[in-house]
């Protein structure tokens, strides 16, 4: 079976880094996705993310990302173009950072084919709410999700 995961990560406590978790909470209202797809919000530890990613063929990882672009922009990814110039953690509260995660994935043989939705911020001030121009983007998010499953 092709078992995909689409996994929003971030926390609901900075602002803007909740869009991945928020991501997720829109994707779940979303009436039509596929019977194989799982949905999860993750506000955990990299570490912790690997017990989530095991036994998926696809791997779907929304997040927000310093990527030093314009904020709003949402970048398309794959592990291996990240790296420590690209994606900054600097404001994660996930523990063990994305690029550490998915260099461990690999080593722990993780297979599967990943893809990275990142989106620059505008705030990742403490907050519980996203900006409003985060919110504005939200369909946009979506709808990237929804090209990399090939489905509209």
């Amino acid at each position: 079976m092709n078992k995909t995961l689409i996994i929003g990560i971030g926390s609901i406590l900075r602002a803007d880094d909740g869009i991945g978790i928020k991501a997720v909470e829109e994707l779940e209202k979303q009436k039509n996705l596929p019977q194989e797809i799982t949905l999860e919000a993750a506000d955990v530890s990299g570490l912790d993310l690997l017990k989530i990613f095991k036994g998926y063929k696809k791997i779907i990882i929304i997040d927000a990302a310093d990527m030093k672009m314009q904020p709003g922009t949402i970048k398309i990814l794959k592990p291996a173009d990240i790296k420590e110039a690209v994606f900054n953690d600097k404001f994660s509260t996930h523990g063990l950072g994305l690029l550490e995660t998915l260099t461990l994935a690999d080593k722990l043989d993780i297979k599967a084919d990943i893809d990275i939705v990142a989106i620059e911020p505008y705030d990742t001030s403490y907050g519980l709410e996203l900006s409003q121009e985060m919110r504005n983007k939200m369909p946009d998010i979506i709808d990237a999700v929804k090209k990399l499953l090939k489905f509209r």
